[in-house]
């Protein structure tokens, strides 16, 4: 059985593959494989010819590395040209790197007893009986109905022009105030519902988006919900800078529409408990003149806010299904002013 492993044969394809192998088993491990160039170091030409090389690190112990620089090989040549390079180097773990591998090349791989790492996929060493297993970048998990909050808050970033695309997930996480493991699920998320791209840049993986402005709102919109979880009554002072304007009050900040009676605000729900204490609110009545609508949100509503007030789509996303007609004309606006 023929197995094609590399596409390119290119000094900057073999340098991308040694560093998406190093970033994938820092994400599994959270080790580092450390690799060098290893040179010819005495191998048999022919090896060098069809092979590059790595010196490693593999939990304490050192270890090679090999890559195919272009072309078929068959399995069980594989097997002799591993065993070749453990001689002559002395070092009883080579692993092969591949670029991608699919089920009937890893069974074939595994029936050989054949290391082998493939970024994201699996790696397999049974010299130290390592077998770990992840889904292929294609086979990610079905397209959830709605996004979930990380990923909704990622992508109306992108679509209102916020620096977003091919920043790493450690940057990201921290501009949207998430943790990281929440933003790579997210990035999981927009990957499977075809918006976008996970990549590596050396030992970071990187967001992509497919498409930008309008092109990605229509494409993104049915699966996109009100970020709004609960609305409370309360009475107190409330700063801007921890409740931005939300519901009708936005709508009058950004459109014609006249401002409400009742002045209405936007928290992050997990924050609601403490900005009450801290604030020291009160829960208020239906009637009280001075009573302030607190909406507590699904992501947090200041990370996208514009002078004060909630973002133009998150905005448009809670209040498009109201039924008063000023509202959904308001709301329509929105949309149109937004800079695609």
């Amino acid at each position: 059985m023929s197995i094609m492993m590399l596409d390119k044969p290119t000094s900057d394809r073999l340098e991308r593959l040694g560093h998406a192998a190093e970033a994938y088993v820092a994400h599994v491990f959270g080790a580092t494989l450390d690799l060098h160039d290893l040179g010819a170091e005495g191998l048999p030409y022919f090896l060098t010819d069809r092979y590059h090389f790595w010196r490693g690190d593999l939990q304490g112990r050192p270890a090679v590395f090999m890559a195919n620089r272009g072309g078929p090989l068959d399995t069980a040549d594989i097997a002799k040209h591993r065993e070749l390079a453990r001689r002559h180097l002395g070092i009883p773990i080579v692993v092969l790197i591949l670029d991608r591998v699919d089920a009937r090349v890893r069974r074939r791989m595994i029936e050989h007893r054949i290391a082998f790492l493939a970024p994201d996929t699996q790696l397999y060493i049974p010299e130290v009986m390592l077998d770990v297993r992840e889904s292929p970048p294609t086979q990610v998990a079905a397209p959830p109905e709605h996004l979930s909050p990380t990923a909704q808050l990622v992508v109306l970033g992108a679509v209102l022009g916020r620096v977003v695309d091919q920043q790493s997930l450690t940057d990201l996480a921290e501009r949207f105030q998430v943790s990281v493991m929440s933003m790579s699920r997210a990035l999981d998320e927009l990957v499977a519902v075809g918006v976008a791209q996970a990549e590596w840049a050396g030992r970071r993986r990187l967001l992509r988006f497919n498409a930008t402005g309008r092109a990605l709102w229509t494409a993104i919109e049915p699966r996109l919900k009100s970020p709004v979880r609960k609305v409370r009554l309360v009475r107190g002072e409330i700063p801007f800078g921890q409740a931005a304007m939300a519901g009708e009050t936005a709508l009058a900040h950004y459109t014609m529409l006249s401002p409400p009676r009742v002045e209405r605000r936007a928290v992050l729900a997990s924050h609601w408990t403490d900005l009450a204490q801290h604030l020291e609110l009160e829960t208020a009545w239906t009637d009280e003149a001075d009573r302030i609508e607190l909406e507590t949100w699904s992501y947090d509503p200041l990370v996208l806010s514009d002078d004060g007030a909630v973002d133009r789509l998150s905005l448009y996303l809670s209040v498009r299904h109201e039924p008063d007609e000023r509202v959904a004309q308001a709301a329509a606006q929105l949309l149109q002013d937004v800079a695609w």
